[in-house]
């Protein structure tokens, strides 16, 4: 026997074909379960922002072509509408507590999707009586060149708007 009969290699090719099938769907389930921990991230920098009242912080994580859907207001399109729809926002209030929960997040490529829950409290910076708001929310994001994510759409609405 040589070693190159045929009867010796259709084992090792099937399993290496194998194998290597395994290891590239565990290599996507890997990109898959960084992808989502990269948007979990994203949320938890929103919510950061927000309460540190930093809107330049807050806008970073927009496409400049970002679609903002939120309640009791006209749709925004483009960083610079959500600028200005938000700037009194940013202005005339402290926001705090804020606790966004993702209760889905679905990567789909480029793209991903994630819906949940979200509360926050303001307060005027003048004084005044503070606003506790609760609600849930539905957002796409698209993955970046650096593997970030930013937000291209986000539609919200309240659960519940009390004192």
């Amino acid at each position: 026997m040589s070693g190159l009969e045929p009867v010796a290699r259709p084992p090792l090719r099937r399993w290496s074909k194998r194998r290597t099938s395994l290891e590239g769907r565990d290599m996507q389930e890997r990109l898959q379960v960084a992808d989502v921990a990269q948007v979990y991230r994203l949320w938890n920098e929103y919510a950061a922002a927000l309460n540190a009242g930093d809107m330049e912080r807050w806008l970073a994580l927009w496409a400049e072509d970002g679609l903002q859907m939120p309640p009791d207001a006209p749709r925004r399109a483009g960083k610079a509408e959500i600028r200005s729809g938000m700037a009194s926002q940013f202005d005339h209030f402290d926001t705090g507590g804020v606790n966004i929960q993702p209760e889905e997040v679905r990567i789909l490529g480029d793209q991903a999707f994630a819906h949940g829950t979200y509360e926050f409290k303001q307060m005027p910076k003048k004084g005044g009586e503070s606003k506790r708001y609760s609600g849930s929310f539905l957002s796409m994001m698209a993955k970046q060149l650096d593997g970030s994510w930013q937000i291209t759409i986000d539609c919200r609405n309240y659960d519940q708007r009390s004192g």
